[in-house]
């Protein structure tokens, strides 16, 4: 006995004539102008999202300057000043900084080493602790203190060797000045960076408001220590 009756199939499976095809004429595309893409700088911001973790002071702000404009979604954009001339800028005297004494890199962060560290030298993807301090170019301070704070700080981890808590270099979890300013150095050494507003916290200035858009900043680094 068959117990797969007709109507227990799917419609689809009845048997029958197949349908003919429509051959009548395709229906014409619409051929009027394209929408213009949305391409200002804070839609991009709403796409893009929001990278990274957040942690304790001021560097809490670092991974967020990516993020300029995002509150701007869908409103308007937010208007910053022009980025500052470095050459140009008086820098306060208590800073000690002689832009004649120190190095330009080609990304446009400028470095000078203090003091030079004997230690082991630090390099891209080498795990760092780090003291630092960060003013204004008007000698405002800004944040300090030790990095990384601990293991859930951005960039950081623990060492497989000495359980020890390190920060990355090259990680992209921070400003960039601070990639590039680390690199080179060596254990006991202290470097002064002269960062421009793209290596910093770019038009939008800090989350916490204490870096004003395109703010050219100072740091300082001591280097601590240097993954095993």
């Amino acid at each position: 006995m068959n117990m797969i009756r007709n109507h227990s199939l799917p419609r689809a499976w009845r048997p029958g004539p197949a349908r003919a095809s429509r051959t009548g004429p395709a229906r014409a595309s619409r051929t009027g102008p394209a929408r213009a893409p949305r391409t200002g700088p804070a839609r991009a911001a709403c796409r893009t999202g929001l990278a990274g973790a957040a942690w304790s002071g001021l560097a809490r702000a670092a991974a967020l300057a990516a993020s300029a404009g995002a509150l701007a979604c869908g409103g308007a954009e937010p208007v910053a000043p022009e980025p500052p001339d470095i050459e140009s800028l008086v820098f306060a005297p208590e800073l000690g900084v002689d832009l004649a004494q120190m190095t330009l890199l080609g990304s446009g962060l400028y470095i000078r080493d203090l003091v030079v560290g004997e230690g082991v030298r630090a390099g891209q993807q080498v795990g760092v602790r780090f003291n630092y301090e960060g003013w204004l170019h008007d000698g405002t301070p800004v944040d300090r203190g030790t990095y990384p704070v601990d293991q859930f700080s951005p960039g950081a981890f623990v060492s497989p060797f000495d359980g020890e808590v390190y920060y990355l270099i090259g990680s992209g979890q921070t400003i960039a000045a601070w990639d590039l300013g680390l690199d080179g150095m060596r254990i006991g050494g202290r470097r002064q960076l002269v960062v421009p507003p793209r290596l910093a916290f770019g038009a939008a200035g800090s989350v916490d408001g204490r870096v004003p858009g395109n703010a050219v900043m100072v740091y300082v680094f001591e280097l601590l220590a240097v993954e095993p």
